[in-house]
């Protein structure tokens, strides 16, 4: 049952805030949650990091002119937490493509709750006025598992289609409407469309929006309250962007699958569905070890690692041998968006962090 709009969170309730349907928009909404009691906080060195091996890496982080945020985690506790560039602990932020990530969550719990039956679902028996006067037959056999892995098979272009849809009156027609250019469940092509075409599935599938169902089912139990989320000009919430959060709430996303969906004795996303989306579901080349459901995988050092990565440098690392979760957060003002964060985040980790670590 969709909440009532006098219990809906703000970044929900249309109605009553109608300037959410921009297209995009930093979200720097102060949270107003207050969640010292949710954290564990200790040293580095009573979680196995010699902090003096791990000092010049994050002296070098902080130079960085655009960063918002770093938070790391081990072994469920803070172990480090700064704030840069005049961001503070309550700000909430855009954190992009992140924001597919938790939607992959959202679905791993709206198949358990039964809105799913497989991920071989065709994405047309959701959202059948789309498909109604398909031009190309190959498109009413795409399935949930096509959006989740990005092997969508339509001719989008990132950034440019996302462009084009800032001045459409239906974003999940538009989208849909493309050319089919690779046999949908074939080959890795990165859409943020396709993961919005996967918000309007969850909407149709659940009776609620993705911003409601995340709320109800995903952030309440983690004491999360989104400040803002982009929505289109049929109400479906952004599927790919335009999600706000505080670092924190990043890392408390991350811990959550670390901890294969467990928080605080909550089953809150059924653990076969966080070790089905971190695990390699195409091989995507570019030296990564592959993509799941709207996470990236990746080996470092000696150990798997999943990750979700946002335009501009919004970046959530997960090592769960190494039982660490780190976020980082900047801004988009005078960003150059060229991918140096996330190639930054690794060579922290690589050459700084795990060396710092005595062993899981």
């Amino acid at each position: 049952m969709a909440q009532s709009p006098a219990d809906l969170p703000r970044a929900c309730d249309l109605e009553n805030h109608p300037q959410q349907r921009r297209f995009y928009q930093r979200g720097d909404a102060p949270d107003d949650l207050s969640d010292d009691d949710l954290w564990r906080i200790s040293t580095m060195i009573e979680q196995g990091i010699d902090p003096a091996l791990v000092a010049n890496g994050l002296a070098r982080l902080a130079e960085s002119p655009t960063r918002l945020s770093l938070i790391l985690m081990r072994n469920g506790h803070i172990v480090y937490e700064q704030y840069y560039n005049g961001s503070h602990v309550v700000d909430s932020n855009n954190i992009a493509s992140v924001s597919k990530s938790v939607l992959s969550a959202l679905v791993g719990i709206a198949f358990d709750q039964g809105a799913f039956t497989t991920v071989d679902d065709r994405v047309a028996d959701y959202l059948p006025d789309y498909f109604a006067e398909a031009d190309d037959p190959r498109l009413l056999g795409l399935r949930l598992r096509d959006l989740l892995t990005m092997t969508h098979g339509l001719a989008w272009k990132e950034n440019e289609s996302e462009r084009f849809l800032n001045r459409s009156r239906d974003w999940v027609a538009d989208i849909l409407s493309l050319p089919i250019s690779n046999e949908p469940g074939t080959l890795f092509h990165y859409s943020t469309g396709a993961s919005h075409v996967m918000s309007a599935v969850l909407t149709e599938a659940t009776g609620m929006s993705a911003c409601e169902f995340s709320h109800r089912y995903l952030f309440e139990p983690l004491g999360i309250e989104a400040e803002f989320w982009g929505v289109d000009p049929m109400g479906y919430f952004t599927g790919g962007h335009s999600l706000s959060m505080t670092a924190r709430e990043m890392a408390r996303f991350g811990q959550l699958f670390l901890q294969e969906g467990r928080w605080q004795g909550e089953q809150v996303i059924p653990g076969w569905w966080v070790v089905a989306s971190t695990s390699p579901q195409v091989d995507i080349g570019n030296n990564y070890a592959g993509y799941g459901y709207y996470w990236w995988l990746n080996h470092i050092a000696a150990y798997d690692m999943f990750s979700a990565l946002g335009a501009a440098g919004q970046i959530l690392h997960v090592i769960p041998e190494l039982e660490l979760v780190l976020v980082t957060t900047h801004s988009f003002a005078g960003n150059p968006r060229d991918y140096a964060e996330e190639a930054e985040s690794y060579q922290f980790l690589w050459n700084d962090l795990i060396p710092a670590i005595d062993g899981p």
